[in-house]
């Protein structure tokens, strides 16, 4: 069975376009206290940049996570702290669909690292290979491909990233409707009943 890790802000919540760019900047700061193994809560360095996710709406085509839930184990993988995830599903109606929601917080480093990544396989039970992270950020993309993990890139913006050779995401979508559409062609003989779909 498949296991697809989505990244949160701008895969499945939509962020304002002026805050996107506090978050981009947001990057060198989790990328030098991750090499100094320090740990503060996402939520605080986005505060001290002003930055408030209380408008964070649902991309629609994330509601496609119900259809790809039943041909695989859903996580959501984040910086910020779960609850706040965990809460944002629950508005949208898509947290039966998601397994579990992988946070920073709960091992203290921050995605990309490796540390995070490793904790990733650990918690859903997986070997790397099997493991599918669907992101726009194309740092989880660079780091989860050098581990070992498959990796789409969700590029809805059709923007250029300079990928090292050999670093190339597995797949590039425009959108999770193309993956929905990629794993619809895997079904299995639906008159075994519902529990056929989740052991394909």
């Amino acid at each position: 069975m498949y296991v697809f890790a989505f990244n949160f802000l701008n895969t499945i919540a939509k962020v304002p376009d002026n805050t996107i760019k506090d978050i981009n900047e947001l990057q060198c700061v989790i990328t030098t206290y991750t090499l100094a193994k320090v740990y503060v809560p996402y939520s605080v360095l986005l505060q001290a940049k002003g930055v408030k996710l209380d408008k964070l709406e649902i991309y629609h085509d994330s509601l496609l996570l119900e259809e790809i839930s039943y041909r695989a184990r859903i996580f959501i993988i984040t910086n910020l702290e779960k609850k706040f995830v965990k809460e944002f599903l629950l508005r949208n109606n898509i947290d039966v669909f998601v397994q579990d929601v992988i946070s920073a917080e709960e091992i203290k480093r921050y995605k990309p690292s490796p540390e995070f990544f490793d904790y990733l396989a650990k918690r859903t039970n997986s070997v790397k290979g099997a493991i599918t992270i669907i992101s726009s950020n194309p740092h989880d993309i660079i780091v989860a491909k050098s581990m070992g993990f498959k990796a789409y890139w969700l590029n809805r913006s059709n923007l250029q990233y300079p990928f090292p050779a050999n670093l190339q995401p597995d797949n590039i979508l425009k959108s999770i409707t193309s993956l929905a559409e990629s794993t619809a062609q895997h079904k299995v003989d639906s008159s075994m009943g519902d529990s056929a779909l989740r052991c394909t």
